[in-house]
């Protein structure tokens, strides 16, 4: 009976926490958005805690209330920039033409039903022409600014409250740098505290390049596609690059994603002036710039960021995507690399003298001494 207690021990452990994972599932995700946040802006409050002005320096909570400031304002500024380009985007839908663009397309959409009808993909008594009309005004009329701060105001509380839980979280997060690894190590039996901590350490050495390394992919791309699009004068070359670079964070689908975004907005955009003729023209530049900034990012960018800063093999990586996006959809690929490369830590802090396992942390036993003198430095730094 005691060896089946101590077999069912740590099954039991894990159903309660993935229950109570699944029940409070908001608040673990407003717990990982800070946690992420105060992992990207460590450097930078380590920075500013060692600014010197004579014999006065920056304590521990200054330089966290001064990083979060810093944080909050960055955010601030993007969703000034931002906000103002997704309204004059709504009002362009909402001055679409349908009928002219209908006519205008006219012949095109008589060739594409016939083609259809001759393949059995349309019924002969059903007008294609019609059919988008009809699709189409249908989708304008639900678009349009009441509509959209109609939802946001249905939805403030929430969005106030998350926000309050993730800016009061992050600058206790940035204040103690040892909260989280405290609070983990005080649910571990004290026999393998000194193996979690050093998991720990090590897991926040690579999971601060590994951001870091996301974040500049994200400003590289929405810079190189807005600065793209802004040469080949397409309009709303700033909202597509925003929002095109942002899908970035999805590995492998989000440039896919972006590009059929940015395709929507530059379409909008042309119909929305009447500039018909431009559309093909349109289309071809936005999908050339995406392809090309993607090329730079499968080029230089992601082998940096998702091998070299997790030691990981780039076949290695593809499978954990492929295996978290149909577990748990695009969430479960934003957040594979970080979890998989926790995993293996632990993997070989504990099963070290397995095969398998040493096959997958080969490329992490390689560059263990460079891990070591981080953390070395990490840890003098805490203290």
């Amino acid at each position: 009976m005691n060896l089946v207690f101590r077999l069912l021990k740590p099954f039991t452990g894990l159903i309660i926490v993935g229950l109570m994972a699944w029940y409070f599932s908001d608040l673990l995700i407003y717990i990982i958005i800070a946690a992420g946040l105060s992992v990207i802006s460590r450097p930078l409050a380590r920075q500013i805690k060692s600014i010197r002005i004579g014999r006065y320096g920056i304590n521990q909570p200054a330089s966290a209330i001064l990083t979060l400031s810093l944080i909050l304002m960055v955010v601030a500024s993007f969703l000034m920039f931002i906000v103002p380009l997704v309204n004059r985007q709504a009002m362009m839908i909402s001055s679409i033409d349908t009928e002219a663009v209908s006519k205008y397309f006219s012949v095109f959409l008589t060739e594409v039903q016939e083609l259809l009808i001759a393949y059995h993909l349309l019924p002969p008594e059903q007008s294609l022409s019609s059919f988008i009309e009809e699709q189409l005004i249908s989708l304008f009329s639900m678009v349009n600014i009441g509509n959209i701060f109609g939802g946001l105001i249905n939805t403030t509380g929430t969005i106030f409250m998350g926000m309050f839980i993730i800016i009061f979280l992050t600058f206790f997060f940035i204040r103690d740098e040892n909260l989280i690894k405290t609070s983990l190590l005080a649910i571990v039996p004290e026999k393998n505290q000194a193996d979690f901590g050093y998991v720990i350490s090590e897991s926040r050495v690579l999971l601060t390049r590994y951001l870091l390394g996301i974040l500049l992919e994200l400003i590289s791309m929405m810079t190189l596609i807005t600065i793209g699009l802004s040469i080949l004068g397409v309009h709303n070359a700033m909202l597509i690059g925003f929002l095109g670079g942002l899908m970035n964070i999805i590995p492998y689908l989000g440039p896919l994603i972006g590009a059929s975004i940015g395709v929507i907005l530059g379409v909008v955009s042309v119909l929305s002036m009447g500039d018909f003729d431009q559309l093909w023209t349109v289309i071809l530049f936005i999908l050339i710039t995406f392809s090309g900034a993607n090329l730079i990012d499968n080029m230089l960018l992601q082998p940096i960021i998702y091998s070299k800063s997790v030691k990981a093999h780039p076949i290695e990586i593809l499978l954990v995507i492929i295996m978290a996006g149909k577990l748990a959809g695009i969430g479960g690929m934003i957040l594979a690399i970080p979890v998989y490369t926790v995993i293996r830590l632990l993997l070989r802090q504990f099963l070290s003298k397995s095969k398998i396992v040493s096959a997958l942390t080969r490329s992490m036993n390689n560059q263990d001494q460079e891990y070591t003198n981080d953390m070395h430095i990490s840890d003098n730094d805490d203290k």
